[in-house]
């Protein structure tokens, strides 16, 4: 029973994140029937669209606070309901005013209680042992929304008009998902928090967490200025405008696969190693988008881009998760997703910013490739101090690798996290 019970929780976290970042990635693609149909400027919905990122990542720590407060399952609720009253008041919308407070400040609010935070919350309670499994699973729903829902929103929006790709929208999450959560069984009881550690070991894991964070920071410095240029850069390097749009759904697929290969990866090969492999590869598709001479390698970039993006989110929640008690799992990834949040909004803007200026993103894609350079680097440099700091203050492990550890998932160092 507890089985099926786990599984429905991780098919409506699948389902949530599905909804919401279809959803939100629905957006950009509804802008230019927007622009069209009400005058409104690309500046002026681009404002808004970084108001819409910039308030999900501030509202992370009051999330992350009812998180702890109420559960995920009830947290979801309230924001997948945010979520679909937004979209079915954008179908009304007529004036610019309406679209902000619609979008930019409900939608806003909706996606940051019903994406991936709340989601992990609820899957990492279910399956402490599996963690980063689980949670790879769920991050899935990021490409399938990508893959399934803003196609057919911008589809639905060319044939029918944007009011009934909105209407759509906030339909489609209103019968599929909020079912789902509603079927959701209760989250399983609270475990108590492990006895204090060493004030050494203690130390380790706050610069460990410290670190951790930072480098998702890094990650989503160029995960959505990528995803929202490659279409402009395809063109501006001789990609032909019809066929520019499938360069997102390129990368969406190519995530979506490194997301599978991940899940099967983790039976062998311990989480940490594989975010080395992720931001290393970044790196490598950064410089070659940057200094791409035709579409041949655009598109090479393109594939390694999609490969290395999406997949770093789950290891990198797992590993900042590890040894947080369930009851603290809202606050403590609030604080890593408000970093998130706030380094994304800042690369979108910054992206805009220099194609304005200069005609081009070569530029920035070269700087910006020192972002996961810098995350492989620190991470390296974290293992190094975590070896250094086992050798000297815990000489003797408390218990070996046949002793269960109860309510908490086997290390991150080690390949018992499958």
């Amino acid at each position: 029973m507890l089985l099926k019970r786990r599984h429905v929780a991780l098919l409506a976290g699948l389902a949530c994140m599905t909804a919401a970042f279809g959803v939100n990635f629905a957006a950009g693609a509804l802008f230019p029937f927007l622009a069209a149909e009400h005058g409104w400027s690309t500046a002026a919905l681009g404002a808004v669209a970084g108001l819409n990122t910039a308030l999900t990542g501030l509202l992370q720590p009051l999330v992350g606070r009812a998180l702890d407060a109420w559960g995920a399952r009830k947290v979801l609720l309230i924001g997948m309901s945010l979520l679909v009253a937004a979209q079915l008041l954008l179908s009304v919308t007529s004036q610019l005013w309406q679209f902000v407070l619609a979008y930019g400040v409900l939608g806003a609010a909706g996606f940051a209680a019903s994406s991936t935070p709340p989601v992990s919350a609820l899957v990492s309670r279910w399956f402490p042992r599996r963690k980063a499994s689980a949670l790879t699973i769920i991050t899935a729903g990021i490409n399938l929304g990508q893959l399934l829902v803003v196609p057919a929103a911008a589809f639905l929006a060319g044939a029918e008009g944007v009011p009934t790709s909105y209407t759509f929208l906030g339909a489609g999450a209103a019968v599929l998902v909020i079912p789902l959560l509603l079927a959701t069984p209760t989250e399983p009881p609270v475990a108590s928090a492990p006895s204090a550690p060493a004030k050494a070991t203690s130390a380790a894991a706050r610069s460990g967490s410290l670190t951790l964070t930072i480098t998702f920071g890094l990650h989503a410095l160029s995960l959505y200025m990528v995803m929202l240029a490659l279409p402009q850069y395809a063109i501006d390097h001789g990609t032909a405008p019809a066929a520019s749009g499938n360069l997102a759904a390129l990368a969406a697929a190519a995530s979506l696969a490194a997301m599978i290969a991940t899940g099967v990866l983790l039976r062998r090969a311990a989480p940490r190693s594989l975010l080395y492999a992720l931001h290393a590869l970044r790196t490598l598709a950064l410089l070659l988008l940057a200094f791409a001479p035709g579409p041949a390698l655009v598109l090479a970039g393109t594939v390694l881009f999609g490969l290395s993006s999406f997949a770093t989110i789950p290891l990198t929640v797992a590993a900042l998760t590890e040894k947080t008690p369930a009851s603290r799992l809202g606050r403590s990834m609030a604080r890593a997703w408000l970093v998130h949040q706030t380094a994304a909004a800042l690369g979108v803007a910054a992206g805009g910013a220099v194609h304005a200026w200069t005609g081009s993103y070569t530029p920035l894609l070269a700087g910006i490739a020192a972002a996961p350079l810098l995350a492989l680097v620190l991470l390296l440099r974290s293992r190094t101090a975590d070896a250094d700091a086992g050798a000297t203050t815990q000489p003797a492990p408390t218990h070996t690798s046949d002793t269960p550890v109860p309510d908490l998932p086997t290390s991150l160092t080690t390949k018992g996290m499958s």
